[in-house]
Formats: structure tokens, sequence, C-alpha cells
């Protein structure tokens, strides 16, 4: 686009707009995918984020939180590896640096319940101790 012009820049950026707006409506749609993927565990990865995201509501949390508790798995359908890092990037630019935080390290918590059975190391997230958000109750709800 070396010989864009502001117009053409202004079409750009309405059209990224109006896709914007319908944001929210994608990520529910994306969420859908979730159903019936189990991963191995009781529940398919819908019930539990759905199940995350109401023991948030019902703990009294923001509706930030509630929303954060909700995405937080919602990579796993693309990245299985690092589906915290595809949540907390949906939710970077609309969530505050501490729910982002928890919601981008939630798999490094998680793995103290998991890691040493794995070959790892379940005390991981001590690396984080000193992190103003690390030993708040809260990073531990989304696991």
């Amino acid at each position: 686009m070396v010989d864009g012009t502001a117009e053409d820049w202004s079409i750009i950026a309405n059209a990224r707009a109006r896709h914007a707006e319908t944001l929210p409506d994608r990520v529910l749609a994306h969420l859908t995918l979730l159903a019936g993927e189990d991963g191995g565990f009781a529940v398919d990865r819908l019930e539990h984020s759905l199940q995350t995201a109401t023991r948030a509501y019902r703990a009294g949390r923001d509706d930030e939180y509630v929303v954060c508790a909700l995405v937080h798995d919602i990579g796993d359908t693309l990245a299985v590896y690092n589906h915290a890092d595809v949540a907390a990037a949906i939710l970077w630019p609309f969530v505050s640096e501490e729910n982002h935080w928890m919601v981008r390290m939630h798999t490094v918590f998680q793995g103290y319940y998991y890691f040493h059975f794995r070959g790892g190391d379940r005390n991981a997230r001590d690396a984080f101790r000193d992190h103003p958000a690390a030993g708040l109750r809260h990073v531990r709800a989304l696991v």
C-alpha cells in the first residue's frame, strides 16, 4: 500500500471497525467448537469453560473476570500446547493486566496437579512467586 491514500485507509478502518463489532459473536461461536472434546476429562471443554465462568459469577467476580474464566481455554482447538497464549491474546485489548496474566499463566499453575506425572516440575509456578498476581486465589480458580 505504498500508494495508499487517506481515503483507502479510511475505508479499511471503517471495515475493521465493523468487523470488530462482531467479535463477541465470533468468540461465542468459537467456544462451541469446544463441545464434544473432552481430552480425557469427565466433561468436555465447553462444559468446563461454562463451569469455570459459572463459579466465577457465583463467587461475585466482576464481568471481566467472568469473561476471562469463560474464554480461558478457547485456544484448545488450535493450540494444544499453548492454548493459554491464544486466549490471552484474544483478551489482551479488553482486560486488565492482572486478568490477562492470569489467563496467560493458568497452565503453569494448573501444572501443579499433573506436571510431575509427565516428567515435569509440578512446582514450576514457584518461579512466579514474586509476581503481583501469583499469590492471588483467582489464578488457581482457572485450573
